[in-house]
């Protein structure tokens, strides 16, 4: 009995799942978070809420926008802001996208696996928390360094030298609750607005959030000099280093609380032009940063991530894409 399992319930996942699925195959995803979405990712603060990894999306295949248009009918998203290629957004967060593209699958949660092995035509998912999933087929969406440590704990002879080349960017993000409504730009969001911060988000403005709550994205450069600065000192020196960088934006007698959100896998440095790495005949690696060959945008985002997960479904159903 073929059996697919899927490491990862972000969008790549949640998608190859529900391509195998429609075509009568059994299916399971296993993630380590408590929660499916990966970086499409929501957080209650207070009475309000946040988006706190992916803002928004946009659509340049007319696969992607199939799909987009039926959530579009199911309400789950709508139009957030722009013309010539609209931004999309979850109308109730990020998160809740992908839960509703959960709905149908078979995930566990709160489970992280560790190491893999393949014996008697079958591979076995081995999890921190001791347990065993097996499956005929294995398709992993972490991100490549969180793949790449998942193989080098394995037995398998999986030629994994591909996945070396990826290389990752860390974000910081600031997530402020404000006493008092604050206007962000036409839309509740600016981009670059110093030279350290890379986006400010106002959830309030955006339509998620009863309250006024911020999402404030630290650069490229900040991120990767800071992320492991504070690792074993106290979050609050981080954040005061961040309060310091927003003060012109945010004055500290607005803030009513503020929390961190630390991505070590934020951003892909370099992409692959190829939908998926096959590294044994049946375990595929899937995610945002491979890209389909006649995709020329050259970056990760969450249609890339989609078309990966269509692909790498394909694939195992011996299907071309």
């Amino acid at each position: 009995m073929r059996r697919v399992g899927i490491v990862g319930a972000g969008m790549t996942g949640l998608t190859a799942a529900a391509e195998l699925q429609k075509e009568g195959i059994e299916v399971f995803l296993l993630d380590k978070g408590k929660s499916v979405g990966g970086r499409m990712a929501t957080r209650r603060v207070g009475e309000g809420k946040a988006d706190h990894g992916a803002q928004f999306f946009t659509v340049r295949s007319d696969e992607f926008q199939q799909d987009v248009n039926k959530w579009i009918a199911d309400r789950k998203v709508k139009k957030w802001f722009g013309d010539h290629h609209p931004r999309y957004q979850s109308m109730n967060g990020m998160n809740a996208l992908a839960k509703y593209l959960a709905e149908d699958l078979r995930v566990y949660v709160n489970r992280k696996v560790q190491a893999i092995d393949f014996q008697n035509g079958r591979y076995q998912l081995y999890t921190e928390e001791n347990e065993i999933f097996e499956a005929t087929d294995i398709i992993l969406t972490a991100p490549s360094p969180q793949v790449v440590e998942v193989l080098n704990n394995s037995k398998l002879q999986a030629d994994q030298s591909i996945l070396n080349t990826l290389k990752f960017s860390p974000c910081l993000v600031a997530i402020v609750e404000l006493h008092t409504e604050m206007m962000y730009g036409d839309h509740g969001q600016i981009t670059n607005p110093s030279s350290t911060i890379q986006r400010i988000v106002n959830h309030e403005q955006k339509g998620i959030s009863k309250t006024p709550v911020l999402s404030i994205y630290m650069n490229k450069d900040w991120s990767e000099k800071h992320f492991d600065e504070h690792e074993h000192e106290h979050e609050h020196e981080l954040l005061r280093a961040i309060k310091n960088e927003i003060k012109e934006w945010i004055g500290a007698n607005h803030i009513k609380s503020i929390q961190l959100k630390k991505w070590r896998y934020a951003e892909v440095k370099q992409v692959l032009h190829q939908p998926f790495a096959k590294i044994m005949p049946s375990l595929l690696v899937a995610g945002d940063a491979f890209l389909r060959r006649e995709d020329e945008t050259n970056h990760s985002r969450l249609e890339s991530a989609y078309l990966s997960g269509k692909s790498a479904a394909a694939e195992l159903m011996g299907k071309n894409i």
